[in-house]
């Protein structure tokens, strides 16, 4: 099933090709260095930019640098790295205007871009300019490759493992610097709106590696997500929000219910209003497992959208003739590894920038700050990954390390005689159970028993049967979200207070003496708690 290892090298190895992972690779090519991209899925494609509506927010018109600043520590209620806030919003504006100068496309406002125009969402553009823009630049690209292990020798990262999805070569990447940027790990829940795929491989990839992951419990979910069939990921535009009436199944009001009323309120209100929906579900309120929005007769001038979008919304999910069912989601992990502000983790030779990093949303992420992050810290560990390589001689004896490494990885990888399709199903169940468990609305005795549950998954996952490289793919995908999954409810489980995304139905309030954050490493296979100031 398994060929190899065979040995690639570069200067620079990049590992994602979102925004952070494009601009890190552009960046490094600029220097004059070999950059060579890995994707698990095709290039620019199926990850979490490509998806994303095309929001920066930075410094403009009728934001300064320091109210942007305020407004994200707020969001973050007080638990973010204030430098990394700081560096990222004094660099985005000049950050963003080298996008624009490749010809990205779009309409500025008071706060901010959106390369959002006639299309539902702006992501695909995003992506395929910088994609081109890579091209053009010299970056080498490798898709369709799954990463399993970093490759340490003398206490430094000097490369990485990992195997085709189809073909099975295993690959050893000999690199002077590794730039992590595989994103997050919203894929993990039953509902989502993040790429498929977004199963949290960087976040076990640190953890396997020996470091800390911090801040993991808070994870945010966008209360309005389209709940019809077949557009169960779209996102509607937060204009929506404002302009329609929200029901429940009684007819009810659930703004007036909830007491629901800032503008717009599926930004500052997006917490409240996530765990509104979930709990009239809960209660039997809901419809087909969702909320109605009845905009029939709004003011769609007041929408803040062009006309050409808003005939493609009717089109798509009809709402000037019916209401449309909406519904909670989970769309972004603020928690990750930690990071300096030149973006260099605690293992020497690997560096971090987008979602894969925890710090700079702190409880909660302001709405448009995750591309505009994603570019400025693309950047910044590319800099100073530029900078390590220089000094950097990578270990003596490649070859026997990386052998090493794939014996332990994809040794006794074969079907075993349980069903190849069993990952799946426990990915099913996995994703359900964090859903119900360890969600929007949780509680010490659904913490305590999603814990147990994910504990008798990962034991089934220990022997699930893997006939092809994709398989084993499916398999590792389901470990590590376990593993994520699990760290999570942990760090929930500890946190007794409820604060930004992170909602506690036992404890309501938030407690000054919770201002501080919860690391998670590995230790014997066992997830292990330490609390830091």
């Amino acid at each position: 099933m398994f060929r190899g290892p065979q040995i690639v090298e570069t200067d620079i190895l990049i590992i994602g090709s979102g925004i952070a992972g494009l601009e890190a690779a552009l960046t490094v090519s600029g220097s004059g260095r070999k950059a060579l991209l890995i994707s698990k899925s095709p290039v620019g494609k199926a990850n979490n930019t490509a998806l994303a509506g095309g929001g920066f927010s930075f410094a403009a018109e009728t934001l300064s640098i320091e109210a942007h600043i305020e407004k994200t520590m707020e969001s973050g209620r007080f638990l973010n790295d204030r430098k990394l806030v700081e560096l990222f919003i004094r660099k985005a504006p000049a950050k963003f205007e080298e996008l624009r100068r490749l010809g990205l496309k779009g309409i500025y406002h008071g706060g901010g871009f959106n390369c959002r125009s006639s299309a539902l969402i702006g992501g695909p553009d995003l992506t395929a300019l910088l994609v081109r823009a890579c091209r053009a630049a010299g970056v080498a690209f490798l898709d369709h490759i799954m990463i399993t292990d970093f490759a340490c020798s003398e206490g430094s990262c000097c490369g990485a493992v990992g195997f085709h999805k189809k073909t099975g070569d295993v690959l050893g990447f000999r690199s002077k610097a590794v730039i992590l940027a595989t994103g997050g790990g919203g894929g993990i829940y039953g509902v989502n709106d993040n790429a498929p795929g977004t199963t949290g491989d960087g976040y076990t990839l640190c953890l396997e590696a020996g470091l800390e992951l911090k801040d993991m419990e808070f994870v945010q979910f966008y209360p309005l997500v389209y709940a019809g069939s077949g557009h169960s990921r779209m996102i509607l535009p937060t204009a929506f929000g404002d302009a329609g009436k929200m029901i429940n199944s009684k007819g009810e009001d659930l703004k007036e219910k909830y007491r629901l009323h800032q503008k717009p309120i599926a930004i500052l209100c997006r917490d409240r209003l996530s765990q509104a929906f979930f709990e009239e579900v809960a209660r039997g309120n809901g419809v087909d497992g969702a909320v109605l929005l009845d905009m029939r007769g709004a003011d769609e001038t007041k929408m803040s959208l062009s006309k050409e979008m808003i005939s493609r919304y009717k089109a798509r999910v009809r709402f000037d003739r019916e209401p449309v069912k909406i519904m909670p989601a989970c769309h972004h992990t603020m928690g990750g590894v930690e990071t300096g502000i030149d973006g260099a983790t605690g293992l020497p030779g690997l560096f971090a920038a987008g979602e894969v990093t925890g710090g700079i949303h702190g409880a909660n992420r302001m709405g448009g700050n995750a591309l505009s992050e994603g570019l400025v810290f693309g950047a910044v560990a590319a800099d100073t990954a530029c900078s390590y390589a220089d000094s950097s001689t990578g270990a003596r004896d490649f070859s026997r390390l990386i052998d090493q490494i794939a014996s332990g990885r994809f040794r006794n990888t074969g079907n075993s005689g349980r069903p190849e399709s069993e990952a799946v199903d426990l990915s099913k169940r996995l994703k359900s159970l964090l859903w119900e468990k360890i969600g929007i609305v949780r509680t010490r005795s659904s913490l305590l028993e999603g814990i147990e549950k994910i504990d008798e998954i990962g034991r089934l996952l220990k022997d699930a049967g893997a006939g092809s490289p994709s398989d084993f793919c499916r398999v590792l995908e389901c470990r590590n979200a376990a593993t994520i999954g699990k760290a999570i409810a942990l760090a929930a489980l500890e946190r007794t207070e409820s604060r930004g995304a992170h909602f506690r139905e036992d404890f309501p309030a938030e407690d000054e003496n919770w201002r501080k954050h919860i690391h998670i490493r590995l230790e014997r296979g066992d997830l292990r708690l330490m609390l830091v100031a």
